[in-house]
């Protein structure tokens, strides 16, 4: 070799090093192959126990369940058998099927995780309503489960340990490293039986995010971030059905917040508010929220590309998949035959009887009038309490009311909640902001109008069990007046008006009494009794131990201002 080659070696093994570390494309095995990737990820929430697609009022066919998603599902995974599946919480609690185990026989494995096992979950955020049946129903469950629970923002009483886990990183076979972080809404302590959440502290969503999401950038390298959050997005609905997302929250919905404070979150996977969104975009992130009861499934497809090491989101979508598309999966429907034929016969178990109408055959009509079956819950909360005054609510439209011959199920379709019953002390000016915070259920009306419901109490998350109906005092709701104008007449039961200074107790559900819905003047008043049997029972204790009862109507409340009739 002659001395000038040699001369120019150097030279080029310097040009060679800085053309590596410049990382020209000629030298980057990455740039000759690009990297591309495909995720799908599926996302159920609000299930609150359904399974079997039936009306349990009546056991007629209903396009929900989890037997239905299962079959969606299925559809899923066969076009991509890597797709991830998670829950966005209020999972154990709502069905007939899920009281009957919980409160007649809790020994046999959750059916709600026994079918989500079956159908290999990934992960579920805690809802609100997990606590309902208290701890050891919930953690006996969370036991149960193949998959894990996630709440970053719940934490052990007095501590910062996070009282489940906060997330889950899952490595794909491509290598893509996919992290779902679990959060559920911080308002639970303003609805849960105290006792049954004794153990627990909750903390603000948002801070919990900011905490973490970091840790799962850095620490776990997650490509990316899902949040599966038992909270919603709260929206307006325009009438060509665009959805408008809106700031504003009490911090029990905070897909809003979390979407525009918090950095790294790609997708949240919402819930709470059984409201269907297929795709709804803030500050970049996708939200998505399948509606209750197993009605839709979420589907969110993400295409992804590997640059410089990393993989970059390069497009992500999603859409609703409706159970009502498909028919159910017969795996699921065998694998928990059993609990769905106990749970019959539980329902089909005869109480007692009823001497006249309390059902409902027009709801509208049951909350513009006095009518039996609400007056009749009341006076099952005021004798079983002692309290003079009661408040009760038509929790939905689909409440059946009593028949003449009532059955378990017939009560459990009519109460359809765990509510438990507390006497609290409040004064006669709290009862009138109540009252006045209740006729904001209504429109205004002109005075010659049909009575109309407040559009806020439906969109976009129907509350129908926010308007309360009172029993023990007498009053007229004015709906042509303004909202805080609209109780004209309010009296005890003699016709004197009611003492705005004067403390009375009033028995209320558990919900209300701790200012749920809307209702801050219950927040933090006296307990005088609290009554830790749900409602539902005390209405079946109550009949069976009359044997028939007889439908009354006393009309202590009526509404003015517009058409009622």
């Amino acid at each position: 070799m002659s001395t000038k080659r040699n001369f120019w070696l150097p030279f080029l093994s310097v040009l060679l090093s800085i053309a590596l570390v410049a990382g020209y494309p000629f030298f980057r095995a990455e740039a000759k192959e690009k990297k591309t990737a495909h995720l799908t990820i599926m996302s159920t929430s609000d299930l609150h126990g359904f399974i079997t697609p039936i009306n349990y009022t009546d056991n007629s066919p209903a396009n929900h369940g989890l037997a239905k998603i299962a079959t969606l599902v299925k559809q899923v995974r066969k076009q991509n058998p890597e797709a991830l599946l998670f829950d966005s919480g209020d999972t154990i609690q709502g069905s007939p099927m899920e009281y009957y185990h919980a409160r007649i026989d809790n020994k046999p494995i959750d059916p709600m995780m026994l079918a989500m096992n079956f159908l290999q979950y990934d992960a579920m955020a805690i809802g609100n309503h997990e606590y309902n049946y208290g701890r050891q129903v919930m953690e006996k469950a969370k036991a149960e489960a193949n998959f894990p629970w996630l709440s970053a923002n719940t934490l052990k009483k007095g501590t910062d340990d996070v009282y489940t886990k906060p997330y889950k990183i899952i490595k794909m076979k491509n290598g893509l490293r996919v992290g779902v972080l679990g959060l559920t809404t911080q308002k639970v302590p303003n609805w849960e039986d105290p006792k049954n959440i004794a153990h627990l502290d909750f903390i603000d969503v948002v801070k919990a995010a900011k905490k973490w999401v970091p840790i799962m950038k850095k620490k776990e390298k997650a490509d990316v971030i899902f949040v599966s959050y038992h909270g919603g997005l709260e929206h307006k609905q325009e009438a060509d059905g665009t959805i408008t997302p809106l700031p504003q929250t009490d911090g029990e919905n905070q897909v809003y917040q979390l979407a525009t404070q918090v950095k790294g979150i790609d997708v949240i996977l919402a819930g709470h508010m059984h409201t269907p969104l297929a795709d709804v975009r803030v500050n970049g992130v996708l939200i998505t929220e399948p509606n209750k009861w197993g009605s839709h499934l979420s589907v969110v497809d993400m295409e992804l590309q590997k640059q410089r090491g990393r993989w970059i989101v390069t497009d992500k979508k999603a859409k609703l998949l409706d159970a009502s598309t498909v028919e159910a999966d017969p795996q699921i429907l065998k694998l928990t035959r059993w609990y769905e034929e106990q749970t019959q016969a539980f329902l089909d178990k005869p109480v007692g009887k009823i001497n006249g109408d309390m059902t409902v055959t027009d709801p509208h009509y049951t909350r513009t009038h006095d009518t039996a079956l609400i007056e009749f819950i009341n006076k099952v909360q005021m004798e079983t309490s002692g309290a003079d005054i009661s408040a009760a609510s038509l929790f939905n439209n689909d409440v059946p009311g009593l028949p003449e011959d009532v059955t378990t199920r017939d009560i459990l379709s009519t109460y359809v909640y765990t509510n438990t019953l507390k006497v609290i002390r409040v004064k006669g000016s709290d009862i009138k902001a109540s009252l006045e915070q209740t006729a904001t259920y209504f429109k205004q009306n002109n005075g010659s109008e049909p009575v109309e419901v407040n559009p806020k109490f439906i969109i976009p998350k129907v509350q129908h069990y926010n308007y309360d109906m009172w029993e023990g005092i007498k009053y007229t709701i004015d709906v042509s007046k303004p909202e805080g104008q609209r109780i004209v007449e309010l009296t005890d039961l003699n016709g004197q008006p009611l003492d705005m200074n004067k403390e009375y107790d009033v028995a209320l559900n558990n919900y209300r009494a701790g200012g749920g819905g809307g209702y801050p003047m219950f927040s933090g008043k006296p307990v005088v009794k609290d009554i830790n049997i749900e409602v539902s029972e005390l209405i079946t204790n109550y009949i069976r131990e009359k044997g028939s009862v007889n439908a009354e109507v006393d009309n202590n409340w009526k509404i003015i201002g517009g058409i009622v009739d």
